[in-house]
């Protein structure tokens, strides 16, 4: 049987339609409009209290959602000059997520990294400040186990009290600032809050279903899928083969372009914090 070209032209489109589940941007990480940005989101945090489960779900949600995440991973990099890539990188993104933990506060990187991004704030820097296990007026007041540990990181910063009255000062900032505080509700949930709100914040496009459900986008689809369309053509002609676009494409992959916009870098800083 003959195939008309124009037709299957337009067979091939309607693929096209059906699989941009995701924005454009989402599967290009380099394309951050006027802004010209690099990342959407830093990630600061205190690896110590939160690395390995909340800070961790949190990152790899926001990544799901094609929402682009800066974070380091805490190791060492001899000959890299830490302080100004992390600058650099809080410089190139959107917005800032500060995750606040019991021991934020003992940490010189963590806090040095606040003042940073509140300084930020001032050029349309985002901040949401994220309290974790740990009360909004202890940080901003530096009380309870939170202000034991700035207290102790105050002594061995006793003759930079200019730097230490700074950290104070964003602190309180933050503290102040609209927040989304964790409470008794399950992390799971809290974090599907924050993904919404930065998105909303930041005017992004989420994905329409989880990233397990979303079809593969028909830019990427197999070739078998192609092969699968001219024998449904052969056997059941036209009525049929628009009942097969309907149809999920065979060997469906998930999150094909999630997470291309992160950069990690390796960082020598406090005894396993973040």
């Amino acid at each position: 049987m003959a195939f008309n070209p124009v037709t299957l032209l337009i067979l091939f489109f309607l693929s096209l339609i059906r699989g941009a589940t995701l924005t454009p941007r989402t599967c290009d990480p380099s394309f951050r409009g006027p802004g010209l940005t690099t990342y959407d989101v830093f990630l600061s945090f205190r690896g110590g209290d939160t690395r390995q489960h909340f800070t961790d779900h949190l990152y790899k949600a926001l990544t799901r959602a094609g929402i682009s995440t800066f974070r380091d991973d805490d190791e060492i990099r001899i000959g890299e000059n830490i302080e100004l890539e992390i600058q650099k990188a809080i410089q190139e993104s959107k917005s800032s997520i500060i995750v606040f933990s019991k021991n934020y506060s003992s940490s010189r990187w963590c806090l040095d990294e606040l003042s940073m991004i509140m300084e930020r704030r001032t050029v349309g820097h985002l901040v949401f400040p994220v309290f974790y296990d740990v009360d909004p007026s202890e940080v901003g007041n530096q009380t309870g186990q939170f202000g034991e540990e700035f207290a102790k990181l105050e002594i061995s910063f006793k003759y930079q009290m200019e730097r230490v009255e700074g950290w104070r000062r964003a602190l309180k900032e933050a503290a102040n600032m609209e927040r989304m505080v964790l409470e008794d509700r399950y992390e799971s949930k809290f974090i599907e809050s924050i993904v919404k709100e930065i998105a909303d914040k930041l005017n992004l496009t989420l994905p329409h279903a989880p990233p397990s459900s979303l079809p593969l986008s028909s830019a990427v689809r197999p070739p078998s899928y192609f092969l699968g369309l001219l024998r449904e053509w052969r056997r059941f002609q036209t009525s049929s083969l628009f009942l097969f676009f309907l149809s999920p494409p065979p060997n469906i992959i998930n999150d094909v372009c999630f997470g291309e916009g992160t950069k990690k870098i390796k960082r020598e800083r406090r005894g396993g914090g973040g």
